[in-house]
C-alpha cells in the first residue's frame, strides 16, 4: 500500500524502531536471507540481501500508519503492520525475490 505524497509518517523512537527491525530481522534470517542493521543512521533500518546477489537488496524502515506501526520499504511502501509478521515476511521475500528475478534475467542465455 503506496503512502500519499501529502501523508504525514510519524516515526517510531529509535529503540522501538529497533526492537521491530530486530524482530523482523531474525524471522527473515530463519528463512534464509542475509541481514544488516544500520541503526547508527538517523532513521534505523534494515537491510536485507540475498545471500547469493549481496548487491541487491530492501532496506526497511519502522513508520506510523493506519492502526500502529507499519514495516516500509524502500519505495515508500507499507509492507505490514510491525504485528503481522507472517505477513510481513511475506511481503519482504516477494519483493526481494522480483528484484532477484529481474536482475537475473540479463546474465541468463538459452545456450546458443
Amino acid at each position: 500500500m503506496p503512502i500519499p505524497p501529502d501523508a504525514l509518517v510519524a516515526s517510531p523512537r529509535p529503540f522501538t524502531a529497533r526492537r521491530l527491525l530486530n524482530r523482523l530481522g531474525r524471522a527473515l534470517r530463519r528463512r534464509g536471507w542475509r541481514v544488516e542493521r544500520r541503526y547508527a543512521e538517523t532513521r534505523p533500518l534494515l537491510r536485507v540481501h540475498f545471500p547469493d546477489v549481496a548487491g541487491l537488496g530492501e532496506s526497511i524502515t519502522v513508520v506510523g500508519g493506519d492502526g500502529g506501526w507499519w514495516y516500509r520499504s524502500s519505495t515508500g511502501e507499507l509492507l505490514a503492520p510491525c504485528a503481522d509478521m507472517r505477513l510481513a515476511v511475506a511481503r519482504v521475500t516477494t519483493a526481494l525475490d522480483r528484484w532477484i528475478a529481474a536482475a537475473r534475467l540479463p546474465w541468463e542465455t538459452d545456450g546458443s
